[in-house]
């Protein structure tokens, strides 16, 4: 319940009848909304699935993924990983975009042009990752769509301005990666293959940042705070994947049920006295979909975090980014590494999707990725 607004369906639902066919049929959605919903919400795992990850909305349609450049992104190349999930017991592709810093881009803009062989431009390119002397970016994004959308886009932007490769990539079920159900065991076992992928090809003193975004946030948390055990159980790697050189959180939630709780919409059934035990406590139990970002970050106190929300966002409410900020730098002491957050007051109108305009931002992750180097 984070980007895509689904019980936005019921106000509709309800307000059509009100305006179009009278009292007693809108009396009757009015009942669906309050005895039907509620057990939609604790019983059916589909229907939670589908208003958590919203990943069947896919939006641009008819996305060229092979062209990054199609979807408004120059300097950009195309990648797949293929690998066998242990979540789902098949065989996943997760579809990747390379962007490339800006003046990287530039001097390599020639090869992009004249390379026929996709092959020696990924040589290349592949050169360019492990040799860099600039940050890189693993993004993961929030729910609904794909790499391309159009907010995504306009943050790989920044990145290139910043001089940061970035790498974003599609999890299950979204994009141009294997069209699977998903479910939270499943995307951070995809988040943590692109993870390892990507740290094979970095060089020793290449800084990293994994940077999440809306639910992107509960999945890079899941990831970092339980690297160690992923890399064994899900990698078989005798020795754990070490940490990044930080972690910043867009728009983070502490957990999925208070997410679900302070979203503006609950407010339309808080007064049933079933609310809690229908629409929030299923997120509470169900690990399939719990996300519980505050758990996952405290057991890693070596991981620098820093918090962007803005206090406009509709969709993930400020109040909870306010608790997972307060529950991870409780759990730090002397020594520890910092947590901060850095909010954005409603004047500036940056809401869910837009910190990536906000003015002082590439001040403020400039200090952040150089404090931390």
């Amino acid at each position: 319940m984070v980007e895509y607004r689904g019980p936005l369906i019921c106000v509709f639902l309800y307000a059509i009848p009100v305006l179009f066919f009278g009292a007693s049929i809108s009396a009757g959605i009015f009942l669906f909304h309050v005895a039907v919903v509620p057990l939609l919400f604790k019983y059916s795992k589909a229907f939670r699935r589908n208003l958590v990850f919203a990943n069947f909305v896919q939006w641009p349609p008819n996305t060229d993924f092979e062209e990054p450049s199609s979807s408004g992104i120059e300097g950009a190349r195309n990648l797949s990983i293929e690998y066998n999930s242990k979540v789902d017991k098949c065989r996943v592709k997760i579809g990747i975009w390379h962007i490339l810093p800006k003046t990287v881009y530039e001097r390599l803009k020639g090869s992009f042009e004249a390379s026929t062989d996709k092959e020696d431009l990924n040589k290349i390119l592949d050169e360019e990752l492990a040799t860099s002397k600039t940050p890189i970016v693993l993004y993961c994004h929030g729910n609904s769509n794909s790499r391309a959308a159009a907010h995504r886009i306009e943050l790989y932007k920044f990145f290139q301005k910043m001089e940061y490769h970035t790498v974003a990539f599609d999890y299950r079920g979204y994009g141009d990666s294997t069209n699977l159900k998903p479910s939270e065991a499943g995307v951070v076992e995809d988040s943590l293959v692109v993870y390892d992928w990507l740290r094979e090809r970095l060089g020793a003193n290449t800084s990293l940042y994994v940077w999440g975004h809306s639910l992107g946030t509960a999945i890079s948390s899941h990831l970092l705070g339980n690297l160690k055990e992923l890399s064994i159980t899900l990698l078989d790697r005798s020795e754990p994947l070490p940490l990044p050189n930080g972690l910043i959180l867009e728009a983070p939630f502490n957990n999925l049920a208070d997410e679900v709780a302070k979203h503006p919409l609950s407010e339309l059934v808080t007064w049933l006295p079933y609310y809690e035990s229908t629409f929030v406590a299923p997120f509470r139990s169900n690990s399939e979909q719990t996300f519980k970002s505050d758990e996952h970050l405290v057991k890693v106190k070596s991981l620098p975090v820093l918090i962007l929300h803005a206090k406009d966002d509709v969709i993930v409410p400020f109040i909870v980014g306010v608790r997972l900020y307060r529950s991870v730098q409780q759990s730090r002491g002397a020594g520890d590494a910092a947590v901060s957050l850095h909010a954005y007051d409603k004047c500036e109108s940056l809401g869910h999707k837009g910190i990536c305009h906000a003015k002082d931002l590439a001040e403020v992750v400039g200090e952040f990725v150089t404090q931390h180097k």
